[in-house]
């Protein structure tokens, strides 16, 4: 293969980066993925995909004019996509691949090494225990994430409590970087109605209607969540929980909202991809997570003007200052969420100044032209070794 570096580590050309990704759901991670790609300079950068699962990223990332390489995993332990993928990079030379996720980490990682020169980059979106429910996937997956980290050069952090995490597993503080997940501010207007939204679902105009969007995952702790809705309706009988996303929960969340007495009260929407619609149907937003990388949707609440109350875990409090642009209330505490669902339903006027201080905190520090700004320096710096 011919040499695709000058010396001193110059590219010849754009600088072409190959995203590794499962991409069987459209979660956090994907969406990060899609806002990076669309603001990464076209002139300098050339972005691809290789997504494990067929469906649903691999679609969505074509439809926005990126080239998606699709090589499915069949099981948890098929490795053929490793040789696959080993193959595309050198084919195509990539410079850097930048993988997200940890079946994704682990394919990838191994195919760099093979298909060697390459750069490894990997975004850490969350904290490893908390995103599997049972024990053996939880020990397969740490293992596996830990005997092939060595291969990555640089480890993105979104928020600074993971860059702590990483540094507490022993990764050198000097292979981190922070670069926080930003929005497309533009998408986000508070000025959008929801009125459709709530034709829809025929919700009352008298509704006081709170919602939260988040995979259904234990994580995100929805059952906290509709202990607390359960208390506030007996006070707010007018009050509404739209559930937005899907996810191996949903059964288990509509036998508890039959047996909390509060089936009329919740609105399961499955998945949605008109995000801010839905939150412009909403009064506000409430994410009870038990842990938390970020928090995209938090982020995208407060870009549209709604107050957020959220848990102060992870990385939500480098977010929300609670009390001036959001809520915070500790985790697993039904009756503190409780307290701050009703804070919001019942006091308007102090739920519209959280929500206008909660838009300004986005536009100045969490958008994604920053995020790709600081993404290419990272890539550019890479190569330069």
């Amino acid at each position: 293969m011919e040499s695709r570096y000058r010396p001193g580590g110059e590219v010849m050309g754009r600088i072409k980066v190959l995203h590794i990704i499962g991409g069987g759901e459209f979660g956090g991670a994907e969406q990060y993925l899609l806002t990076l790609a669309r603001h990464m300079d076209r002139s300098e950068f050339e972005l691809h995909t290789a997504c494990l699962f067929s469906e649903p990223f691999a679609s969505r990332i074509r439809e926005e004019g990126f080239t998606a390489h699709v090589f499915p995993m069949r099981s948890k332990i098929d490795w053929k996509p490793i040789g696959n993928i080993a193959s595309l990079i050198k084919t195509e030379g990539f410079h850097i691949v930048h993988t997200h996720g940890v079946r994704a980490n682990l394919i990838g990682r191994l195919a760099a090494r093979r298909s060697a020169p390459c750069h490894v980059i990997t975004t850490v979106h969350s904290v490893l225990a908390f995103d599997y429910s049972k024990r053996l996937d939880r020990l397969v997956n740490r293992i596996s994430e830990t005997c092939t980290r060595g291969i990555t050069e640089k480890f993105i952090a979104v928020s600074k409590m993971l860059c702590q995490q990483l540094i507490s597993e022993g990764i050198p503080p000097d292979k981190i970087v922070t670069v926080y997940n930003g929005l497309e501010i533009e998408k986000y207007n508070p000025e959008t109605s929801g009125l459709t939204v709530r034709q829809e679902f025929n919700i009352s105009p008298d509704a006081v209607v709170a919602g939260i969007v988040a995979r259904l995952h234990p994580v995100k702790g929805h059952p906290c969540l509709f202990q607390a809705v359960a208390e506030v309706v007996r006070r707010i009988p007018n009050l509404l929980l739209m559930v937005v996303g899907a996810g191996p929960d949903k059964i288990k969340l509509q036998e508890m909202a039959d047996r909390l007495g509060i089936s009329k009260n919740v609105i399961f929407t499955g998945f949605r991809k008109d995000i801010p619609e839905i939150i412009s149907a909403l009064d506000f937003l409430v994410l009870p997570s038990v842990c938390e990388g970020l928090g995209l949707s938090i982020m995208e609440g407060m870009a549209m003007k709604k107050p957020v109350l959220a848990t102060r875990v992870g990385g939500i409090p480098e977010i929300i200052t609670s009390g001036i642009d959001g809520l915070l209330v500790p985790p697993a505490d039904v009756p503190a969420l409780a307290a701050g669902i009703q804070k919001l339903a019942a006091d308007r006027e102090t739920a519209a100044v959280i929500g206008e201080a909660a838009r300004k905190t986005i536009e100045t520090r969490f958008t994604a032209e920053t995020m790709a700004r600081e993404t290419a320096r990272l890539y550019i710096d890479v190569i330069r070794g």
